[in-house]
């Protein structure tokens, strides 16, 4: 997967998530989902591709938006690149 932060955060912004305040300025954190229970989904993403888990983050946030979609990972990574290519 050859997917920047960039690349999942424009993606998601386009599903309905949006960014929310968090303390830990290595991250930002989207939010605007709910889950079966009411309660507000939060989705971390690094701040910077340079960072060196960066990579594992992102296929984290990806798996968790397949989970969420209830689709196939390599269904979410399509859709993500098509956003990234139409930009």
């Amino acid at each position: 997967m050859n997917l920047s932060k960039q690349d999942v955060e424009s993606y998601i912004l386009q599903h309905g998530w949006k960014q929310v305040a968090h303390p830990n300025k290595k991250l930002q954190v989207f939010a605007g989902l709910v889950d079966n229970d009411g309660r507000e989904i939060r989705l971390a993403l690094p701040l910077s591709n340079d960072l060196k888990d960066t990579p594992l983050r992102i296929y984290q946030a990806v798996q968790t938006i397949a989970d969420i979609e209830d689709r196939p990972l390599n269904a979410v990574v399509a859709d993500i690149e098509k956003v990234k290519a139409s930009q």
